[in-house]
């Protein structure tokens, strides 16, 4: 019998064109891509009564129509992914705009209660000369425990070449949690929580998914900027690069219809002792004025924590912060409750000096080890 201790993410290696790494993804995690959509309970209790209703479909019309125009690749690899698990398109593709719906659109109905989904996660990074370190917590829906999985994609597609290797969530387009690309790219994503989504701009999962091409920070700026569609909502993405670590990055995206809001913040490397050594994002706007949900308590009190201790410089310290459980109702470290429908379903701490990505599934402050290692390639 198995230990009931035991824990495992499987990861697949895909290689083709959008439409066949969508359907192999979709092919081989076929099982758990149907199961968390019967058992996700944002799934089954927002997005479907949302899309059941006509002005849910109205709206998600608008973002499709979008989204085909712009992102045609992209809506070729959600059909391969819905094709491969023997979906229809429309259910996979909602599942790409759960962003704006749950934490904005779903309060328009006015069958229901106005209520916010702070599924964020928190960032950690510590850049000094003998230390550069990216650590992130993937805080999302819970039964991304149970049915989450790792894709490393290859994409050739006539003129166009990708290759990253991301966590995902069960049916929805890579990008918007963790991962690397073959440019030395690293970029950590933690949703930000604007109080209104902007009908008929970019997706945001549609443009987390684009920057899994980005050679560079300042390249991750153009494509966040996305001229021409915007962003809907909004999202930090904590980037660093182990082909040239001096620096790193804090992007944030703004809405905005034809064009996202947009600011990087630099994070050079700290060699005077007087200067933090780390840099911190949770969920909320630090840099761009947004005028922001009203029910973000989680990031406010995991960010207040975090500022709690002595500012990290070292891999272990890093760890014991993000695996912090001392505030019951809102703990870095989350796990469902009644205040709190948050889990933390995995940890990934960058180490760019020794150019690889160590994987925990449990409360990195206890780990002995991570489940796994990758290499930075």
């Amino acid at each position: 019998m198995a230990s009931s201790s035991a824990v495992s993410l499987p990861i697949l290696h895909v290689r083709g064109n959008y439409y066949d790494v969508g359907y192999h993804t979709g092919s081989t995690f076929q099982n758990r891509i149907k199961s968390f959509y019967q058992r996700s309970l944002l799934v089954q209790e927002k997005l479907l009564p949302f899309y059941s209703q006509r002005r849910g479909r109205e709206i998600a019309e608008v973002y499709l129509r979008g989204a085909r125009d712009n992102f045609p690749k992209l809506i070729r690899e959600i059909q391969g992914l819905a094709d491969g698990v023997g979906m229809s398109f429309e259910d996979i593709f909602i599942l790409n705009i759960a962003k704006e719906v749950y934490n904005c659109h779903f309060n328009e109905m006015k069958s229901w209660p106005p209520e916010s989904d702070n599924l964020g996660c928190s960032d950690i990074m510590v850049n000094t000369p003998a230390v550069k370190l990216i650590a992130h917590n993937e805080d999302c829906d819970p039964e991304s425990k149970n049915f989450g999985f790792m894709v490393s994609a290859h994409i050739i597609e006539d003129s166009t070449e990708e290759k990253f290797t991301a966590f995902s969530y069960p049916g929805s387009l890579p990008g918007n949690t963790f991962a690397f690309n073959k440019h030395g790219m690293i970029f950590a994503c933690n949703g930000l929580y604007p109080k209104t989504a902007l009908l008929g701009a970019t997706p945001r999962y549609f443009l987390n998914r684009c920057m899994m091409a980005a050679t560079t920070a300042d390249h991750a700026l153009e494509i966040g900027k996305n001229v021409g569609g915007g962003c809907a909502v909004g999202f930090n993405l904590n980037i660093g690069n182990w082909k040239n670590p001096q620096d790193m990055w804090g992007l944030e995206i703004g809405p905005g219809k034809n064009e996202s809001m947009v600011h990087l913040h630099t994070f050079h490397e700290q060699t005077n002792e007087c200067d933090s050594p780390s840099y911190v994002h949770t969920n909320n706007y630090k840099h761009l004025h947004v005028e922001e949900m009203d029910n973000l308590s989680s990031t406010i009190a995991r960010m207040k924590r975090i500022l709690e201790f002595k500012a990290p410089s070292t891999a272990q310290e890093v760890k014991t912060i993000l695996g912090d459980t001392q505030n019951a109702e809102y703990p870095i470290y989350r796990t469902p409750s009644a205040t709190d429908i948050g889990k933390t379903v995995a940890t990934a701490l960058f180490d760019l000096k020794e150019r690889q990505m160590e994987l925990y599934l449990d409360n990195p402050k206890f780990a002995q080890s991570p489940v796994f290692a990758l290499p930075l390639v």
